[in-house]
């Protein structure tokens, strides 16, 4: 056996393998090092989700809050005439002065709320009142909280342009056609009619009636068994009647309040005898208010003011919201000073707020 032996090399004769001690040492270490690996894994992964979901917040909650603002700016242009007694038309506008608070509400089947134009702008202070266009709770895209805003005017493209090239493409939608005196409301089939002509004495427009009503409802999605909150729009189909788009989703929280100049004259009952009263008001406002301290009488004369023909600006709030609460997160903070609400939380959704305001460029005449 030496003998067999003296033909292996010197190396192999003395090598051994690891001891049962070595091979737990090197397990443990491995082990520790997987560990630490997968847990730099889950953390890069939920820091990856916290990012992307306050990115998604700030992508929607940027653009609705843009929105609105750009909404609230075009909101009483009509074309070339502010002078509203002047539109009239097939589909003439509906009378603000009846006394009944239609111009106050949204039916649905007929385009009756796309001619309300005598308000070109109108709130509903935490509820859906009278809105029979905005679905109930429960519904698809029902109301779940905050206030309704609405806002009407003629779109910005004309028909005959790219976006809408003739009034044939949609025959039943609401448009309108102005001058700098005139105007006229009709559908698409009534265009030719002689009622729906205007004066060529001025350059005339034809645009689209555009009314708008933001509210917030259920988007119909569920993240963990809890409803994903969305922001809504009324807005007008291609039939005239009043339809529901989805705009962003995981807006929570909506408020509004109106910016009121008092000293706009909207029925000749303010006294402007004083050289430094202006009837058509001095652009300044007295106050911000909620809806529900805005006049909704539309039977003269307005002995009760504010009223909505004397706001001049909107201030927005928006709350939003992550789409699907997070593990180990506590919410429970009270987001302040909203318009009229402190909207209080507790649960474990991540919300960020969005707030701008906006003055009303254009002034519309109503009673002369």
């Amino acid at each position: 056996m030496k003998a067999a032996n003296r033909h292996y090399p010197i190396a192999m004769q003395n090598s051994r393998g690891f001891s049962l001690v070595e091979l737990m040492i090197a397990l443990v270490i491995t082990l520790i090092l997987i560990a630490g690996i997968g847990q730099i894994f889950v953390s890069s992964k939920k820091s990856f989700t916290i990012q992307d979901s306050l990115a998604r917040q700030q992508e929607n909650g940027r653009y609705a809050i843009e929105l609105i603002a750009q909404d609230l700016r075009r909101s009483g242009y009509f074309g070339g005439t502010a002078i509203i007694p002047e539109i009239i038309g097939s589909q003439p506008p509906i009378d603000a002065d009846t006394g009944t608070g239609e111009s106050f509400t949204c039916p649905t089947g007929d385009n009756t709320w796309g001619r309300m134009i005598y308000f070109r702008i109108f709130g509903i202070n935490d509820a859906r009142t009278n809105y029979a266009c905005i679905p109930a709770s429960g519904a698809d895209n029902g109301y779940l909280r905050g206030d309704v805003l609405v806002v009407r005017y003629g779109s910005a493209y004309e028909v005959g342009g790219t976006t809408l090239e003739d009034f044939d493409d949609e025959p039943n939608r609401l448009y309108l056609r102005s001058t700098v005196f005139q105007g006229r409301i009709f559908k698409g089939t009534e265009e030719s009619d002689s009622a729906n002509q205007v004066e060529t004495v001025a350059a005339i427009r034809e645009s689209v009636v555009i009314a708008h009503a933001y509210y917030i409802g259920d988007s119909g999605r569920e993240c963990r068994g809890q409803t994903v909150p969305s922001l809504f729009r009324v807005t007008l189909s291609n039939d005239g009647t009043p339809v529901v788009e989805e705009i962003a989703y995981g807006i929570d929280q909506l408020q509004v309040r109106y910016g009121v100049d008092e000293d706009i004259d909207i029925d000749g009952s303010l006294d402007t005898t004083p050289e430094f009263i202006d009837p058509d008001g001095d652009n300044l406002i007295d106050a911000y208010l909620d809806a529900n301290n805005i006049n909704n009488d539309d039977s003269p004369p307005f002995d009760s003011v504010p009223h909505w023909r004397q706001v001049v600006a909107a201030k927005v709030w928006l709350i939003t919201r992550a789409e699907c609460g997070e593990t180990g997160l506590v919410n429970n903070q009270t987001y302040a000073d909203l318009g009229d609400v402190d909207y209080v939380v507790n649960d474990d959704f991540r919300r960020q707020r969005y707030q701008t305001t906006v003055f009303l460029r254009n002034l519309n005449i109503t009673d002369r």
